[in-house]
Order: structure tokens, then C-alpha cells, then sequence
């Protein structure tokens, strides 16, 4: 089953409520579902989308620091041009380990 595609704006407001419910439940309050059992279930659905992509985040947290930190030109650039930007450092790559081991094969 394909997880549902929630936009990130209200995978946030799900965890925003579900914060005000903890800090409700810990400061002694009762609670008790006022919402429809449909919008409940959607909630559950943005709060578990909300889990993932926070996973996924930290997962590529170093690499998207990384991308972060170049300056916004280089970002734009690579948004524009990634997939040739990435063939063109593989072939040099290539390129650099042939030449590290002596040269291509003849």
C-alpha cells in the first residue's frame, strides 16, 4: 500500500495538534476524541506522513546541509542543471581513477 501524499503543511498543523494533546494530557486532562472518526483517521494518516518524512530527513540530514551551504546561486544551479552536473562529475571521476592507476589499458 502506497502511503498517501499529504502536503508538508499539514503534516506540520497534525503535529502542532498532536503537541497541544500531549501537553493537554500532561497537565492532568481528560481527553477524549471531539472529532469525527474520518478526520481522526486522517489525522493518524498526516501524523504517520509526518513521522516518515522526518525519517527520510534524517536519513539525507548530512547531504542536505551540505546542499544548504553552497550559496544560492550554486543551488539554482543545481536544481537546473543536477542530472547533467552529476554525469559530467562521474565521468571526470572516471576519469581521475584510470589516470590514478596508470593510465587506461592498451
Amino acid at each position: 500500500m502506497t502511503a498517501p501524499a499529504i502536503p508538508l503543511v499539514q503534516q506540520i498543523e497534525e503535529v502542532k495538534f498532536a503537541v497541544v494533546r500531549q501537553r493537554s494530557l500532561l497537565t492532568g486532562a481528560k481527553i477524549h476524541e471531539l472529532r469525527k472518526r474520518a478526520i481522526a483517521e486522517h489525522g493518524l494518516a498526516r501524523l504517520e506522513t509526518a513521522v516518515r518524512t522526518l525519517e527520510t530527513l534524517a536519513i539525507n540530514a548530512n547531504e542536505i546541509r551540505a546542499f544548504l551551504k553552497l550559496p544560492a546561486e550554486a543551488r539554482l544551479a543545481v536544481l537546473k542543471h543536477g542530472e547533467a552536473m552529476a554525469q559530467m562529475c562521474l565521468e571526470l571521476a572516471s576519469k581521475e581513477a584510470i589516470a590514478k592507476a596508470g593510465g587506461p589499458v592498451r
